[in-house]
């Protein structure tokens, strides 16, 4: 009976966590957070660059595509689709050159240029990306001037 009351009278002492306790807890949290955050940010800043270059290559998929259209009913013209980054301001995205805009809707693509997509990655250099189009007697050349080097 006497180690029954020794149990009772610890469970009575044992009101919760020391301060000691919750401090330790709370550093090894802090150190956790300050390991894994800039791992965080570099996927966070990796995946907005492939978003990038996936809207980029849909684009310039779908201007070969309907250049390469014996049916296309508007002949492609040399011209070029500018995108601009998220944010910006002075930089406006636009499309210049004849049928540009028409591959853009055949695709299921934006095909304003107030609905061109906004480019995403924050560490790459410049507020635009030019995708050139240029169409010569019998051949389509899609280039771009996206910049992946600044990305983690």
């Amino acid at each position: 009976m006497n180690k029954l009351n020794e149990l009772k009278e610890k469970k009575l002492d044992n009101k919760g966590f020391s301060l000691v306790e919750l401090i330790i807890v709370i550093a090894i949290m802090a150190v956790l957070i300050g390991v894994l955050a800039p791992q965080y940010l570099r996927y966070v800043e990796k995946s907005r660059a492939a978003s990038d270059r996936d809207n980029i290559t849909a684009i310039k998929d779908a201007i070969q595509v309907y250049g390469a259209d014996p049916d296309a009913t508007t002949p492609l013209e040399s011209g070029t689709v500018v995108l601009v980054r998220k944010g910006k301001t002075g930089v406006d995205a636009d499309i210049t050159g004849g049928g540009i805009a028409e591959a853009l809707a055949a695709a299921g693509l934006p095909n304003d240029k107030d609905k061109l997509p906004n480019l995403q990655n924050q560490q790459t250099s410049g507020d635009k990306v030019t995708i050139t189009v240029t169409v010569s007697s019998s051949t389509v050349t899609v280039e771009d001037d996206f910049d992946t080097s600044g990305t983690p």
